[in-house]
This record gives structure tokens, sequence and C-alpha cells, in this order.
């Protein structure tokens, strides 16, 4: 992160990056609810959020809150795996040092309550006397997708009446890449365990709902409540960020705020990100002035990730976010106009439109296509070489 030209000795007030804590956790209170309510009763949910979201600060913040009425819970990313094994192994580690965790000063017990899985785990306590389990290892032998449903058959037997146990899979999609049928297994698991909560949770929109929207085809259809983490909107967060910045000892108007939450088109965590910026480059006032500085830092500290996304593209589709970036709105690729610009015919264009809603640079809002990141707009319409 580049130095700012305007320091100041006022603790910063806004947070990006990481998942957002106390006062930083921004107007997800009707989620938040309704999350932990699903998991003290035993109920499944299938939280989907594009990145930058809050979906990791929210999981959190829930599973703070079910800790603290009683409830057994954890937690997992499946994001960096690549097998079954991986999958597995990082759902071991969740069970064990969450919803189990009160069974660490008892490896006795702990070792009965494990002793269903047919691979026995391997436990050792480090130097501050914290359990851990040690991964498993690599077999030819091991059908590694049983060992995933024994691990999470573990958790009804960590439950009693006055401890409900729940346990949250985020970037659940992800096993299901790994092996499609994963998503039928979870099924089953769902339908055996009626009283363990299980939340599924995803950033890559397009393949969560195609595991939970269609009735025909979807293994995840109906086996929990859905909830979608949406913008939050535009007078909430102009709200929350006057609030910060006069907490940091600064003033922001409606106006400034507003120009920060459309530069970043209302992306939470890069509506941060802007704000954080724009409060190092102010004084007393955040002005538009700042903002238009903290503009520049921010696409700037993002250029060496947009230009990786932007080479990876197709010629077509590289246009096509061109366009868009440059109209703001577009109601259809196919339109005459668009397809002047793109010199491909409809199919092709189409084609890129697809592949680029895929990777989440461009999003479907108000009948008209945009792209979704409002900083990645910006990289494509400045010069920040």
């Amino acid at each position: 992160m580049r130095l700012m030209a305007e320091e100041t000795l006022v603790p910063n007030p806004f947070h990006f990056g990481s998942p957002a804590e106390g006062p930083n956790f921004t107007d997800r209170d009707r989620e938040l609810r309704t999350l932990t309510g699903l998991m003290l009763n035993g109920q499944n949910a299938i939280l989907i959020a594009p990145r930058r979201f809050g979906k990791s600060s929210l999981l959190l913040r829930a599973i703070e809150q079910v800790r603290a009425k009683g409830g057994r819970t954890g937690k997992c990313s499946l994001m960096r795996c690549s097998t079954e094994r991986e999958v597995a192994n990082e759902l071991l580690k969740a069970v064990v040092e969450g919803p189990a965790g009160w069974l660490h000063g008892h490896l006795h017990e702990l070792t009965n309550k494990l002793r269903a899985l047919r691979i026995t785990p391997d436990f050792y306590v480090d130097e501050a006397g914290k359990l851990h389990v040690r991964p498993y290892a690599s077999s030819a032998q091991a059908n590694w997708k049983d060992v995933i449903a024994d691990v999470v058959r573990v958790l009804d037997g960590l439950r009693d009446d006055r401890h409900p146990v729940s346990l949250v899979i985020d970037e659940f999609q992800k096993a299901t890449e790994i092996n499609p049928s994963i998503g039928d297994q979870f099924k089953d698991l769902v339908d055996e365990l009626p009283h363990v909560s299980l939340v599924l949770a995803g950033s890559k929109r397009h393949l969560m709902e195609a595991l939970v929207n269609n009735p025909g085809t979807s293994p995840l259809y109906q086996v929990g409540a859905k909830i979608y983490l949406t913008k939050i909107s535009r007078k909430d967060m102009i709200r929350y960020l006057k609030a910060r910045a006069e907490d940091g000892g600064k003033s922001l108007d409606d106006e400034v705020a507003g120009a920060i939450y459309d530069a970043a088109n209302g992306v939470p965590n890069d509506v941060q990100l802007v704000a954080f910026f724009a409060f190092q480059r102010a004084k007393r006032i955040i002005d538009q002035a700042a903002v238009d500085a903290a503009l520049l830092d921010a696409v700037g500290d993002h250029k060496g990730e947009f230009e990786r996304v932007y080479d990876q593209l197709a010629s077509s589709q590289q246009l096509l976010l061109k366009v868009i970036a440059r109209e703001l709105k577009v109601e259809e690729v196919t339109a005459k106009a668009v397809l002047a610009e793109l010199r491909v015919n409809s199919t092709a264009a189409r084609k890129a439109r697809d592949a680029l809603s895929k990777l989440e640079l461009i999003v479907r809002e108000d009948d008209a296509w945009r792209i979704y990141a409002g900083l990645f707009r910006l990289w494509l319409l400045g010069d920040y070489d």
C-alpha cells in the first residue's frame, strides 16, 4: 500500500480487506438474526454472496453469537481445496476445533466421539496445551468421499438439548467442482441429520444457484433457507460513512459520502476501501478532492490485479467490458450499436457476456448489464500506467 500525501495521527475508522468486526460490521442485522436463528434451531442455510459483500464478516459474527448462546459451532473454508482428501481434512479440523472444542480436555471422550470415522485421526497437543488434529495423509485405499460423510455425521453426537450443533462450510461450491456428486451426498446428509445445522456458503453465485434453485436438477433444492447478501442500501451506507468519519474526528456530508458509494458501485468492501483512503487524504473535512485522490490510490493499488484479470480474457470479452464501462449500463449486448463496436455476431456477443457474468466481472442490475466492481470500471476507463 502506498503512503498517503496527507498523513494523520487520528486512527482511521474505516476497515477493508479482512472480516469486519465491532463497529466496522455494517447493517446486516436482518441477515444476522436469520442466520443465528437457523443455526440455534438445527435448520440449514444456503448463504450466497458475491465477493467483497461481507460474507465472511457475517459468518464470523453469527458464529460468535451462536457460541454466546450455548451453541457448538465452527467454520471451515474449502477455497484452497483441490481434492476430496483436502475437503475431508478441512471439515475434520473445523469439527474438532469448533463443535467438539468442549472436549479438548477429555481426549478419551473425544476419541470415542470420532471412533465411527473409517480413518482414525491423529491428535497432538501444542506447547500452549491446545489440541490439534493432524491432516489425513494420502492413501490409495481411502474413499475420501465416504470420509467426508463420516466427518459430517460426527456432528450429531456432539449436541444435546442445551447445546445445538452447527457447522459453517464456506466456499462450498469448491467441493462440488472437485466432485459434482458431493452435492447429492450433502442432500443425503441433511436428511440423515435433521437436528444439525449446516450452513453452506459460497461466493460463486452461478455455481451456488445451480446447486439450489432448480427443482429438477439441483441436489440442494429446498435443503435450507436461502440467504442472499445484496448491496447495503445507498441511504444506509451514507449514514454509516458519515457516522464513522465523525468517530474519527472528521466531517463528511451526504453528497460526498454518496460519491464514495457510487464510485465503488456499492460493493461494501470497496466502499470501505475508498472511504479509508479518503479519510487519509483529508484534513478535517472529507471533501470531493479527497475522494478523487482516494480513487487514484485505490485503483492504483488494484492495478496489478485488474491487469491480470483483463489479460486473461478473450478480445471480444475485453471489448465488451470497455463498452459496458463506458456506457455505464448496456441493456442488451446484442443491440446493433454494441455489435458494431464488438465486430462480432449476436452469438459471439452472448458468449462473451456469459463468460464475463460467470467470472462475476459484469452483473445484471435494473434490467441492464453493469461492471460489477466500480473500481474495475474506473481502471477500464482511466489511465493508471
